[in-house]
This record gives structure tokens, C-alpha cells and sequence, in this order.
């Protein structure tokens, strides 16, 4: 199984020039250091519940309680090939954009996506950003998960806010991000690790993969490839599992991938696998 499914042979190669970082938890530490030898940053603390979080307290902060979640796991994506002075660059804009301007008062459309993310995900940004017409735009999903629209600017991808949205209602919004989705399914890659099973990324924008399972076409080319059905899995947040419901053993093998990826420890997504019933994802009970 760790010869047929080698979630470490998904990350791109590395280059000799470049700043590297194994993990999302690398890229956090420096992040962190980064903030903490600036004076604007009253702490920055990693969050225990996921390697990829950091909570932060800015001097200008009412309270001394984190007024931002920052979430380094797009950031990996983006730095991966990068020589090291660009890399050192992308991680100061991505400091710039979410701490010290982390405003989006307005947004191009164009930019707005949907992720996949944990609900704990959402909680965490809750209790920082509120619940109320000011904090993030999120709808339930399934299982886990919610649905987290977010705006993917050039120096950061930062959560979108309802006061930022300029009076779209959600549905607005959802549609906006499905045809952002669907612009981008020509990049669609996927890569056959057997007969009955495939993983579908997003090429050149991994971060987004997930959202993939949001759109019909994606759902057309998994029903022409397993046109008995399939099975989902989405460990991790950079790509999507698909496995062939004809084989007998398709959600053993699936929980095995499963294991594998939470053991890796590396940009968690869910444990569940899913299934499409009636054009809706559903849990299924193994």
C-alpha cells in the first residue's frame, strides 16, 4: 500500500537554491520568528491544535487575546520552487497582507474561492473574528466540513468577510466561486496510482483542490472514469482521493490512505470518506 500510495511523492522536487521548509510546521516557526522581532506584534503563538496555525496578538490589540488566525498552508504551495530571496519575499507579503493591513474592505471577484476546511477551522476563526454580519463567509458542507470562501489576493489568500462582500448575499457569492472554480478546470491533473485508485489535484494552485468536489464537471470526469461509482477521500488540502467502488476492498483501502495521511501529520483535512448519492456528498459508515 505505501508503494501503491506515496503521499510524500505529491510534493514538488526541491531546488539546491532554494529556503526550504519540510513541512507546514517549519514554515510556521519561521513565520513566527518573523513576527515576533517586529514591534508591532505583541505575540504570536503556534496554535496546539494544528501544525499549519498561528495565533496572533498585534500592539494594537484591546485585549490580550489573538486578534488573528493566520493559516501558513497555502503559503507552502506557494513558495515551493521559489530561490531563497523569493521565498523570503512571499513570506513578508503574506505577513504584510494578513497582520499588518488584514483588511479587504473590497474584492475582485475574480479572486474569490471556496476551500474545504475543517469545522474546527471555522471555530477558531469565530472566536477571533466573531459570528456576527463582520466575520467570515462559510456555509456547512458535510461530515467535518464547511465550505470557507476566501479572497486570493496576490501577496496572501485571507479569509472574506461579510463586511467586505459589498451586500452579495451567499448565494451570490457561491455562485462567483463556481465559476472561478470552473475556469480553472482545464488545470485539472490527474494522476492514476492503480486501476481503482486516482488522486485529482489542482495544478499550479494545490491549496484548492478540494474545492474541486463542488462543481459538476468534476463529478462528470469521475463518473466517466468510475462509472460503477466511487468513493472520496480528502485527508489532506491538496488533493482529492478517488477510489473505484468496484473493488471489494475500495474503503479499506481508502481508510488506509486515510491513516497514512493523519500519521504523515501534514495539512489534515478530513478522516471521512464520502460518497455521491442523489447529486449530494454524503459520510459513508465503514
Amino acid at each position: 500500500m505505501v508503494a501503491l500510495v506515496s503521499l510524500s511523492g505529491l510534493a514538488g522536487t526541491a531546488h539546491s537554491e532554494e529556503l526550504k521548509f519540510e513541512d507546514v510546521a517549519a514554515l510556521r516557526a519561521a513565520v513566527i520568528s518573523r513576527l515576533k522581532a517586529d514591534h508591532r506584534i505583541r505575540e504570536a503563538v503556534p496554535d496546539p491544535n494544528d501544525p499549519a496555525r498561528v495565533n496572533v496578538v498585534r500592539a494594537i490589540a484591546a485585549e490580550n487575546k489573538p486578534d488573528i488566525l493566520l493559516d501558513v498552508t497555502n503559503l507552502l504551495g506557494r513558495i515551493r520552487g521559489l530561490s531563497a530571496a523569493d521565498t523570503e519575499t512571499q513570506i513578508q507579503r503574506f505577513i504584510n497582507a494578513l497582520v499588518f493591513a488584514n483588511t479587504a474592505s473590497n474584492f475582485d471577484p475574480a479572486d474569490l474561492i471556496a476551500n474545504i476546511r475543517p469545522r474546527e477551522y471555522i471555530d477558531a476563526l469565530n472566536q477571533i473574528q466573531g459570528e456576527d454580519d463582520s466575520g467570515p463567509v462559510y456555509e456547512e458542507f458535510v461530515g467535518d466540513l464547511v465550505i470557507f470562501y476566501q479572497i486570493n489576493s496576490k501577496d496572501a489568500l485571507s479569509s472574506m468577510l461579510w463586511s467586505s462582500g459589498g451586500g452579495r448575499t451567499l448565494e451570490k457569492l457561491r455562485q462567483i466561486t463556481l465559476d472561478n472554480i470552473n475556469r480553472k478546470l482545464s488545470n485539472i491533473r490527474e494522476d492514476r496510482l492503480s486501476d481503482g485508485v486516482s488522486t485529482f489535484i489542482m495544478e499550479g494552485d494545490e491549496a484548492i483542490s478540494p474545492a474541486l468536489i463542488l462543481t459538476e464537471k468534476f463529478w462528470s470526469r469521475v463518473n466517466f472514469r468510475f462509472p460503477e461509482g466511487a468513493f472520496v477521500a480528502i485527508p489532506r488540502r491538496d488533493c482529492i482521493f478517488v477510489f473505484d467502488k468496484r473493488q471489494p476492498d475500495a474503503t479499506q483501502i481508502a481508510r488506509k490512505v486515510i491513516d497514512m495521511a493523519f500519521k504523515d501529520g501534514a495539512d489534515l483535512l478530513s478522516e471521512d470518506i464520502f460518497e455521491r448519492q442523489d447529486g449530494k456528498l454524503q459520510v459513508v459508515a465503514e
